[in-house]
C-alpha cells in the first residue's frame, strides 16, 4: 500500500488493548478478526461513514487457524491515545463505552470457532441523532475465552486478544484544531536539556501531526532547528499526549527561546519557553539580552544594515512550495467538481454528461505553506472524432508537464477497461508521483468504498508501480478534500508563489463566460447533442452612456451545433429553451464578473465541426 495507506483509511498496524497495554493486531497467527472479505479481496479494517440518526451494517469474520476449537468473547471498544507515547490504544472489555463502542452491536458476543474454521458475525453501528460530527475510532476485539494452561508447572494465564480497527466518520462539519501547551526545558547535569511539551487535538478529526523545535538566541540568532520525532501516528479527537526530546548542546552563556511548532491537516499551533543552560546565570543573561535589544533599537538606520547582514542566516522555516497537479481520469469521474471544491469556488463547469471538460482548466489554491495549481483535464477516452483525439492529446501533454498526477476513479463504478488503460499509461511515467483519488464516495456505502480502495491498490500492483497515496474523497460532501490538498502540497517543488494572492484561475474571462453558457446548454439535452454543443463569445463590451452606478456589459455569444436538426432542440418551442439557457448562465456570469450583464445568444450550425480541422481551429480547439 502507499505510505499514507489510503490516507486516513487503510491504517494498519498494532493496536493496544486495555490498561495493561498489551499489543493486539488483527491477526496473531493463531486467530484473526477482520471485516468479512468481499469479491475484491480481504479488507484489513472497517471504514464506516454514517449520518446522525442512521445505521450502517457490516460483517466480522473470526478465523481460527489452530487444530482445536476456540471460544472468544467479542466486543467493541473505543480508541484513545496512550499517555506514554500517544500510541493507538483500546479500552478494555469492562471499561465504559462512550462512542463507537456504545453505538455498535454485534450479533453474537461469544462465538466458538471450529478448528481451521471461521465464523461470520453481524455488526451494526447505530449513530445517535445528536452524535458529534467527525471521527470516532474504535475496534472490534476477539478476546480468548479460555486461555491454554501452561505446558508445565505453575504459571500465569495470559488472555490474548486480536482487534480489527474501526474508522467511523459521522458526517457533518469537520474542524481540524491543534494546540501546543506547557513547553518546559529542564537542564541536565551533563549540560544538556530535556524539552517536554503537550500536543492536544482540539478538533473533531484524527490528526497526523508534524512538529519542529527551534531555539533562538540573542537578537534572534537561530541556535537550533530540527524536526521532532516520536510523535503519535494518529492523534485522536479530544486526546492529548505528553512528549519530550533531548537537546544535547545548548549554549552555555546565552539565554535562548525554545519554540515548539506543530501542524496537521492545515491546523497550526506553537508555544515556547525561555531557557538558560546555567540557571544561576539566567537573570544576568536576561539583563544582557534586554540591553542588547535596547542598543539594537537605538541604532536606527544602522540597525537596518545590520539586519540585512543577519538575514543571511535567518531562522529556517519550512520551505514554501508551489507547482502543478493535474486531475486525470475517464469522462465524468468527478475531476471538475473536485477542482472546484479544492479552490473553494467555481472555476470549471460541471455536468452529469461525459466529456464536459474540453480544455485544461487551472484552479489555484493558496495556502501559507504552498500554492497548488490544479489542472483539470478532459476525460481520457476512446476517440471517435478529431476533437476526441485532440482532447486526449491535451491530457497526455498535461500529465507530462505537471509535478503530481491525480488519477480520479469514481467509487460508484467498478474499474473498467478505460481505467485500466489510463493506469497502464500512468505506469510508464516513472518520476512523477501518482495519487489515486476515489471520488464520489457520498454515493455509495462504506463497504463499496473499501472494495474500490483494494481494487485500485491491486491495479497498481498488477502494473508494477505504487501509488504515492490512495485517497477516498467526496467533493460534494466535503469529505477528505482538504486532506487531499495536505498530501499534494509536500510533493510540489520548493518555489515562491507562481500566481498573485487572490487569483483563483488564469482562465480568460471570455473563455469562462463561454463555458458557463455551455454548462447551462448541457442541462436536459440527450443523445449525442452534448458532444455537438460549442460556445464562442464574440465580444464583451460595456454599454455606452450608462450611469456610473448602473453599468451594463453586453455579451454576444454563438452556440454552435453540428446539424440543422439540432437547432430546434437548443432553441425550444418559441425560443423557450434558449431563453432558459440565457437566464441560468447570466446569473453565473454576473457573479463571476461582478456586473450586470445583457446576454445576446444566437444558435448557429457548424457542420460536423468535431471532425473538421478548420472548424475546430475556429472554435478554439
Amino acid at each position: 500500500m502507499s505510505r499514507a495507506v489510503l490516507a486516513q483509511v487503510l491504517l494498519l498496524g498494532l493496536v493496544l488493548l486495555g490498561p495493561a497495554g498489551r499489543a493486539a493486531a488483527a491477526d496473531n497467527g493463531q486467530w484473526s478478526v477482520l471485516p468479512a472479505a468481499t469479491a475484491v479481496g480481504q479488507r484489513p479494517y472497517f471504514y464506516l461513514s454514517a449520518a446522525p440518526g442512521t445505521a450502517v451494517h457490516d460483517t466480522v469474520t473470526v478465523a481460527n487457524r489452530t487444530d482445536r476449537p476456540r471460544t472468544f468473547r467479542l466486543y467493541t471498544a473505543d480508541a484513545h491515545n496512550t499517555a506514554r507515547d500517544g500510541g493507538f490504544a483500546l479500552r478494555g472489555p469492562d471499561e465504559p463505552r462512550r462512542a463507537t463502542a456504545a453505538w455498535a452491536r454485534l450479533a453474537q458476543e461469544r462465538v466458538t470457532v471450529p478448528a481451521r474454521g471461521a465464523v461470520d458475525v453481524g455488526l451494526t453501528v447505530t449513530v445517535p441523532d445528536r452524535a458529534e460530527p467527525g471521527d470516532h475510532p474504535g475496534a472490534v476485539v476477539a478476546l480468548e475465552e479460555r486461555p491454554e494452561a501452561p505446558a508445565t508447572g505453575p504459571g500465569i494465564d495470559v488472555r490474548q486478544a486480536v482487534a480489527a480497527r474501526v474508522y467511523l466518520r459521522v458526517t457533518g462539519p469537520t474542524a481540524p484544531a491543534l494546540a501546543v501547551e506547557d513547553v518546559r526545558a529542564e537542564a541536565g547535569a551533563d549540560g544538556g536539556a530535556v524539552v517536554s511539551y503537550t500536543l492536544r487535538n482540539l478538533g473533531n478529526v484524527t490528526l497526523r501531526p508534524r512538529a519542529t523545535l527551534t531555539a533562538s538566541g540573542t537578537l534572534g540568532r537561530t541556535v537550533l532547528r530540527r524536526d521532532l520525532t516520536g510523535l503519535p501516528a494518529e492523534l485522536l479527537p479530544g486526546r492529548e499526549v505528553r512528549l519530550s526530546t533531548r537537546w544535547d548542546r545548548p549554549p552555555a552563556l546565552e539565554r535562548t527561546r525554545l519554540t515548539v511548532r506543530a501542524e496537521a491537516s492545515g491546523a497550526r499551533a506553537s508555544a515556547g519557553v525561555d531557557h538558560a543552560a546555567n540557571p544561576r546565570l539566567g537573570p544576568a543573561l536576561a539583563l544582557v539580552s534586554a540591553l542588547l535589544a535596547a542598543v539594537w533599537s537605538a541604532l536606527g538606520p544602522a540597525s537596518g544594515r545590520m539586519a540585512r547582514m543577519s538575514d543571511r542566516s535567518p531562522e529556517p522555516t519550512a520551505p514554501h512550495r508551489a507547482g502543478f497537479a493535474c486531475f486525470v481520469g475517464r469522462p465524468n469521474a468527478g475531476k471538475s467538481t473536485l477542482t472546484n471544491a479544492l479552490v473553494g469556488t467555481k472555476v470549471a463547469i460541471t455536468s452529469n454528461r461525459p466529456q464536459t471538460t474540453r480544455h485544461t482548466v487551472r484552479g489555484i489554491v493558496h495556502r501559507p505553506d504552498a500554492q497548488l495549481v490544479l489542472v483539470d483535464t478532459p476525460g481520457l477516452h476512446k476517440p471517435r472524432t478529431l476533437l476526441g483525439e485532440r482532447l486526449n492529446d491535451v491530457v497526455r501533454t498535461t500529465w507530462a508537464e505537471v509535478d503530481v498526477i491525480g488519477f480520479c476513479l469514481p467509487a460508484d463504478q467498478k474499474l473498467g477497461p478505460g481505467d485500466k488503460f489510463i493506469a497502464k499509461e500512468l505506469a510508464g511515467i516513472k518520476k512523477t508521483p501518482k495519487i489515486a483519488i476515489i471520488t464520489k464516495t457520498d454515493l455509495v456505502e462504506s463497504k463499496v468504498v473499501g472494495e474500490q480502495l483494494i481494487a485500485v491498490h491491486q491495479l497498481a500492483q498488477e502494473l508494477g508501480f505504487e501509488w504515492a497515496e490512495i485517497v477516498p474523497v467526496s467533493a460534494v460532501g466535503d469529505t477528505q478534500v482538504q486532506l487531499l490538498a495536505d498530501l499534494i502540497a509536500p510533493m510540489l517543488p520548493e518555489s515562491p508563489p507562481l500566481y498573485p494572492e487572490g487569483d483563483l484561475t488564469d482562465e480568460p474571462e471570455m473563455v469562462m463566460v463561454a463555458e458557463l453558457i455551455r454548462e447551462a446548454a448541457l442541462e436536459g439535452v440527450r443523445d449525442e447533442l452534448p458532444h455537438s454543443i460549442a460556445v464562442v463569445v464574440e465580444e464583451m463590451i460595456p454599454r455606452e452612456n450608462r450611469p456610473a452606478d448602473r453599468p451594463l456589459l453586453d455579451i454576444h455569444a454563438n452556440v454552435y451545433i453540428e446539424r440543422p436538426s439540432q437547432k430546434g432542440i437548443i432553441i425550444g418551442p418559441k425560443g423557450a429553451r434558449l431563453k432558459e439557457v440565457g437566464m441560468k448562465s447570466r446569473k453565473h456570469i454576473e457573479a463571476l464578473l461582478g456586473t450586470p450583464v445583457f446576454l445576446d445568444l444566437h444558435v448557429k450550425v457548424a457542420k460536423d465541426w468535431q471532425r473538421d480541422p478548420k472548424q475546430l481551429r475556429k472554435l478554439g480547439f
